[in-house]
């Protein structure tokens, strides 16, 4: 086989890996401080920060402190890299879009997500008192919560339930514009191997 005809195929097959990884939940950072998140505080998660505060108790992967002691999108990508988005945000009642939390205002409860079959690489935030902690959820849809992972206050209380938020990972713009180019030089290098082959066998 000739070196010219194993380009377009290798080259589409680089493109399509590079698209494959563009959408590809962001992994976690590692994270420096005394963390109090674990096992205990949530259920089916596979990774964990916090907490954090308005201390800077914690900093992210570029060691700037986060700050404040509410969560957004831009604290989501200092924990856990990459660009995130907020889909659903409860802070009063129990529903908000396809989040339902029952218990909030206490230290306990449960939680689930109506709609997305997999919520695999999305990330719960758990805010209460005046700290929250971030949890990297695995692919179940539904699950406990408690605020043991937050930071006590007054004099070592475990405080209620603030809000809960669930963010989901968005592909970065430049990851997205290098796996187009990608795709788009392999068919085009493939389209003209394929002219080339039939003009040789006629």
């Amino acid at each position: 086989m000739k070196f010219s005809s194993l380009v377009p195929s290798v080259l589409a097959a680089a493109g399509v890996a590079v698209a494959s990884s563009a959408f590809a939940p962001a992994q976690a950072a590692l994270l420096n401080g005394a963390g109090t998140c674990d096992l205990s505080n949530f259920t089916t998660y596979t990774d964990c920060g916090g907490f954090f505060d308005g201390n800077g108790n914690q900093v992210g992967d570029d060691n700037e402190p986060l700050v404040g002691g509410n969560d957004d999108a831009s604290d989501i990508g200092e924990i856990f890299g990459g660009l995130w988005e907020q889909v659903s945000k409860v802070e009063s009642g129990t529903t908000s879009g396809v989040l339902t939390v029952n218990s909030l205002g206490q230290t306990s409860g449960t939680w689930s997500v109506s709609g997305i079959g997999d919520l695999s690489g999305y990330v719960a935030v758990i805010k209460a008192g005046n700290s929250f902690s971030a949890y990297k959820l695995g692919s179940a849809t539904s699950g406990n919560w408690d605020t043991l992972g937050v930071e006590p206050v007054g004099g070592g209380n475990t405080p209620g339930l603030s809000h809960f938020t669930l963010y989901k990972p968005v592909p970065e713009p430049l990851t997205i514009l290098g796996s187009a180019t990608a795709l788009g030089i392999g068919g085009l290098l493939k389209r003209q191997q394929s002219k080339k082959n039939n003009k040789n066998k006629a």
